[in-house]
C-alpha cells in the first residue's frame, strides 16, 4: 500500500508545464498527477508559457528557477526530502543543473528525467558538468534500455539510473481496426511536424517508387507544416499525387483516433538526429497499425525488426528497405493483418511495461528508498 500522506517526505516537482505542450511538459505532468494521488507535492512550474529566447525570455526563466530554489530552501530541515525534474537540453541545462547543485546541498535526493538524444547522440560537456554536480546517487530516468546504456557510457558519473518509456501515454486498443474497407488501395500515414527533418520529401518519394511498380498507394498526412518550404512540399505533392495524397492538417482527439483508423501502414522516415521516442509511433502501433522507421533514438528498441513493422537503419535508404515490404504487405493482405495484431501485440506489452516503470518511479519518490539508499537523518550540506 502507498504511505499515508503524512509519512510522505518533503517532495518537489520543478520543471516544465503545460503550456506549451511538449512531450517534456506533458511526461512531466502525468508524474506531479500520479503524485498528488500519494498526497501533498510542491511544485515549482518553470516554463514562462512560451518557448523562446532572448534575455525576457531567460529573465521569466530564471524568476522561476529561483521560485523553486525558495521550494527547496523551505523543505531545508525536513529529514527526508526529494526532487523530481526533467533535464533540460541545450543551454537549459544550465538551470537543471543550479537547481540539482542546489538540492544536493540541502541534501535532497534527487531524480532527473532525460527526454533528449542531443546529449545523448554526442558528448555535451553541459551534461556532464550536470551529472557529476547531481552526484552519484542521483536517479537518472531514461526512455529506453538503450538509451540508458548509452547515457551511461558517456557519462560515467550518472551511476544510477532506471526506464520509463512513453508508452505510458497510449493505451493499446481492443483490437486492429478491420481492413476489409481498403479497396485494395494500401494507405499509408504519417503524423507529425511535417518537415523534411521528419522525411516528408521521403514519403513522396516513397509513394512515386510504389506507384510506378504499379502498386495502388494512397498517402494520408497530419500535423502541421513546420515552415515556408515544407508547406510548399505539401502542395507540391498534392499537386502531382491529386487524390493519392490526402492532408488533413493538425488534428487531435476524436480526428487523430480516425486517422489511425484508416490507414494500413504508419510511416516515419525521420532523419531528425536527436529524435527520442516519438509518441505518434506509440499511438500507431496502439491502434493495431505496424510501423516503418528509422532507427533513430529509441525507435529501434521500440519497433525493433519485428512482425509489427520495421525499425530501418540510417545508413541505409528508406525508400529501398522498405519497398519490399510494403509491396508484400500490398500483395497479401493477410500477412498486413497479421502486422497489424503484432503491433497491437507490442503496444500492449510496452504499455504494461511503461505502467510498470512509472509506479517504480513513483514507488521511489514517495515509498522508502532501498536498504543501502537510505538517505541519513538530518543530513549535513554536501560539498559539490
Amino acid at each position: 500500500m502507498p504511505p499515508s500522506p503524512r509519512n510522505l517526505p518533503w517532495i518537489v516537482v520543478a520543471g516544465r508545464l503545460p503550456p506549451p505542450i511538449d512531450g517534456m511538459a506533458r511526461v512531466t505532468a502525468l508524474v506531479l498527477d500520479r503524485l498528488r494521488q500519494e498526497g501533498p507535492v510542491r511544485v515549482a512550474d518553470l516554463s514562462p508559457g512560451y518557448n523562446g529566447r532572448g534575455p525576457l525570455y531567460h529573465l521569466a526563466k530564471a524568476s522561476r528557477v529561483l521560485w523553486a530554489m525558495l521550494l527547496l530552501w523551505a523543505g531545508a530541515m525536513k529529514e527526508d526530502k526529494r526532487l523530481y525534474m526533467p533535464a533540460d537540453a541545450g543551454l537549459g541545462s544550465y538551470y537543471t543543473t543550479v537547481l540539482l547543485g542546489f538540492a544536493r546541498l540541502l541534501g535532497y535526493t534527487l531524480f532527473v528525467h532525460h527526454h533528449s538524444f542531443a546529449y545523448i547522440t554526442r558528448h555535451a560537456r553541459r551534461m556532464a558538468l550536470l551529472t557529476r554536480v547531481a552526484g552519484p546517487e542521483c536517479r537518472h530516468i531514461l526512455l529506453c534500455p538503450m538509451m540508458l546504456a548509452r547515457f551511461q557510457a558517456r557519462y560515467p558519473a550518472a551511476r544510477r539510473s532506471l526506464v520509463l518509456s512513453n508508452a505510458i501515454f497510449s493505451p493499446p486498443a481492443a483490437e486492429p481496426a478491420p481492413l476489409s474497407h481498403r479497396d485494395g488501395v494500401l494507405r499509408l500515414g504519417h503524423l507529425s511536424n511535417l518537415c523534411t527533418d521528419k522525411g516528408l520529401d521521403t514519403l513522396f518519394s516513397l509513394l512515386r517508387a510504389l506507384r510506378d511498380q504499379g502498386l495502388p498507394a494512397k498517402l494520408v498526412l497530419a500535423g502541421p507544416g513546420l515552415g515556408r518550404m515544407d508547406n510548399a512540399l505539401i502542395a507540391a505533392g498534392l499537386y502531382e499525387f491529386g487524390d493519392a495524397v490526402e492532408y488533413r492538417g493538425p488534428i487531435d482527439g476524436a480526428e487523430k483516433a480516425a486517422f489511425y483508423r484508416d490507414i494500413d501502414v504508419f510511416v516515419f522516415p525521420t532523419r531528425y538526429r536527436n529524435e527520442a521516442q516519438p509518441l505518434v509511433l506509440f499511438e500507431a502501433m496502439a491502434a493495431g497499425v505496424p510501423v516503418l522507421a528509422h532507427a533513430r533514438g529509441c525507435i529501434g528498441n521500440d519497433v525493433g525488426a519485428t512482425q509489427a513493422g520495421a525499425a530501418i537503419p540510417v545508413d541505409e535508404d528508406f525508400v529501398t528497405a522498405a519497398l519490399p515490404i510494403l509491396k508484400r504487405w500490398a500483395d497479401d493482405r493477410d500477412a498486413l493483418h497479421r502486422a497489424a495484431e503484432s503491433a497491437l501485440s507490442r503496444a500492449h506489452a510496452a504499455h504494461e511495461q511503461s505502467r510498470e516503470g512509472l509506479e517504480r518511479v513513483i514507488a521511489l519518490l514517495t515509498g522508502p528508498l532501498p536498504a543501502s539508499e537510505e538517505t541519513k537523518a538530518a543530513p549535513a550540506p554536501r560539498s559539490l
